[in-house]
């Protein structure tokens, strides 16, 4: 192989690269029941939409904003498996959901100015008990 690709192929220990994979498979599962428990209220740009409810149960109880979080944790899964390129979309798409969240957050206030509030104390944004 060629010097200059070496650095897109990295070989981690077996055991990282099977961590990387159960974190890529739990972060898709995780991505997918968030989006299936939001149902109707859910949308691919922050909007305000007609009937919007608050939903603050099933992975809505541990953080604000599950579906960032399950994408998150499947790009560091692949990264942990792959290669650099790996990396580079774990960065860019955590850089922009984190980017994205005070943009949805706003949304949220004006929508439930009462309720938003008191989620947003208990429940932190991304990671559960961190952040």
């Amino acid at each position: 192989m060629n010097a200059s690709f070496r650095v897109f192929d990295y070989r981690l220990p077996a055991g990282v690269q099977a961590l990387g994979a159960v974190l890529c498979v739990a972060g898709i599962a995780f991505a997918i029941w968030a989006r299936w428990h939001l149902g109707r209220n859910w949308s691919a740009t922050p909007s305000i939409k007609e009937g919007h409810e608050l939903v603050a149960s099933g992975p809505y109880r541990f953080v604000r904003h599950p579906i960032y979080t399950g994408i998150i944790l499947a790009l560091l899964g692949s990264a942990l498996t792959n290669s650099v390129i790996w990396v580079a979309f774990f960065i860019i798409f955590t850089i922009n959901f984190i980017a994205r969240i005070p943009i949805e957050e706003r949304y949220m206030l004006q929508l439930f100015p009462g309720e938003y509030p008191e989620y947003k104390k208990r429940t932190k944004a991304l990671i559960p008990f961190v952040w």
